[in-house]
């Protein structure tokens, strides 16, 4: 009875380690995390209900911008956007890492939200958690449309 549950259980780990990958089954799957906070300049509305829904934040290859990389949560967390892209793939592999504001982000002024500061590439070394940080905020519009004389 003994070497039958040592051989099942022999069997199921060898069996556990062959399908470690996730239900994506993905090749670019890693241990790297991005994470961080994107805060709404005071001109910039809605801030009530779950505000952050809609906010796109994504990792992709540089040379495929099409292919989404890691597991991503955004969530409101004290007035602002909280976010985390896990499980993405380290070593010396690019990254693009982009945020669009929602459609429904809107400002007082008329301008489009704009985000600051601009993302850029990342490369993520085993195990690291890179933080990035940004503001949402509006630009006045453009002074050659001032109808004002003089």
């Amino acid at each position: 009875m003994n070497r039958i549950t040592i051989a099942v259980l022999l069997l199921s780990a060898a069996t556990g380690c062959g399908t470690s990958r996730s239900a994506t089954g993905s090749a670019r799957e890693g241990n790297g995390t991005v994470t961080g906070i994107i805060t709404l300049a005071d001109e910039v509305g809605p801030k009530t209900g779950d505000f952050c829904a809609g906010l796109d934040v994504r990792v992709t290859p540089t040379g495929a911008p099409q292919e989404v990389l890691g597991d991503r949560m955004v969530r409101v967390s004290r007035g602002r956007c909280s976010y985390q892209v896990a499980n993405l793939p380290a070593g010396s592999e690019p990254l693009a890492f982009s945020v669009k504001p929602p459609p429904a982000w809107q400002c007082a002024n008329g301008a489009t939200p704009t985000v600051t500061p601009e993302p850029r590439e990342l490369t993520l070394r085993d195990y690291q958690t890179e933080t990035r940080d940004f503001r949402v905020s509006c630009t006045a519009p453009s002074a050659g449309t001032s109808t004002a004389t003089p």
